[in-house]
């Protein structure tokens, strides 16, 4: 099982595929076979004026993306976490202060 997702060529968001058309909640993308999915990307790859960045995730048994997938599409989905890391460091080590200018 997998999931097809992309970056809306209009404005980059990401966006996932559904048999009715692309969303922007992952939690309504399609589960797809393998095979399915291989022949959708190739599809959606070669259209490029809808979609960019076309790929696959690979699915555990549960249907959840396999952990390394899990974070990325985390990170591509919500922007890097090092603001947020470096921010919480600076809290917990009460130095704010390095973020003022």
């Amino acid at each position: 099982m997998k999931l097809l997702t992309a970056n809306r060529l209009s404005d980059g968001l990401t966006i996932w595929y559904t048999p009715q058309g692309w969303v922007e909640d992952a939690a309504h993308a399609a589960r797809l076979d393998d095979a399915e999915a291989e022949a959708l990307q190739k599809t959606w790859a070669a259209r490029e004026t809808e979609v960019v960045g076309v790929y696959l995730i690979p699915l555990k048994a549960d249907g959840a993306p396999v952990q390394r997938e899990h974070v990325r599409e985390f990170v591509r989905a919500n922007g890097p976490t090092i603001g947020a890391t470096a921010d919480a460091l600076a809290r917990q080590f009460q130095r704010a202060d390095i973020f003022e200018d």
